[in-house]
């Protein structure tokens, strides 16, 4: 699962570049978000498992689904083994998606902005998550699991250039991509987070 804020017009492989403000306005909605993080994530999924997935009921999934699918997010696909057409898997039209801002509008802008804080929330939602149960984990999990921060000295076409080829290293491993999964394999959280730092106060 892969979004990513940019200026840059030039879409990348394997990312559909979302410039509608609408489009947009679906993102923002946390339920919305986590649906589609799941259906990036697991690959096709019927509602009732989606709703077991996000611990929500089937009947507000559907609604939500159908929504993402009203904006061109997700689509249907047919069941695999034949099963009622009503309850026929959704899939993510992509695994990436690149969020452009059409213009410097103010209603551009808010849009923009509420994704992006949509998905900084489900970041924090998971990494709370991961810390509550950091003990349970298995010792080399825990000796694996990193959180770095680092202050660098770029410039904008540098910074486009680092998170593309970041982009470029991780790609062959998104679980809905991946063949070759070692069966030690696990599902990991993975993210970036890059951009010019506020000047502080003096």
């Amino acid at each position: 699962m892969s979004f990513k804020s940019r200026a840059n017009p030039d879409a990348r492989p394997g990312r559909v570049p979302i410039t509608d403000v609408r489009v947009l306005g679906a993102f923002a909605h946390p339920l919305r978000l986590r649906l589609l993080h799941h259906l990036m994530r697991k690959g096709p999924d019927t509602a009732s498992r989606c709703a077991e997935a996000v611990d929500d009921s089937a009947s507000n999934c559907s609604y939500h689904l159908r929504l993402l699918h009203r904006y061109g997010l997700v689509e249907r696909v047919e069941a695999e083994d034949g099963s009622d057409a009503r309850d026929r898997p959704w899939r993510a039209v992509s695994t990436g998606f690149d969020f452009l801002p059409d213009g410097q509008g103010p209603e551009s802008l808010a849009a923009h902005s509420a994704v992006v804080g949509a998905e900084l929330g489900e970041l924090t939602r998971l990494v709370r998550h991961f810390l509550a149960n950091f003990g349970s984990l298995e010792e080399p999990w825990q000796r694996a699991a990193v959180f770095d921060s680092y202050a660098l000295a770029l410039t904008p076409d540098e910074l486009l250039h680092l998170t593309s080829v970041i982009d470029l290293l991780v790609r062959p491993y998104i679980i809905a991509d991946r063949r070759d999964v070692p069966p030690d394999a696990a599902e990991i959280s993975f993210s970036v987070q890059a951009f010019r730092r506020p000047r502080e106060q003096s």
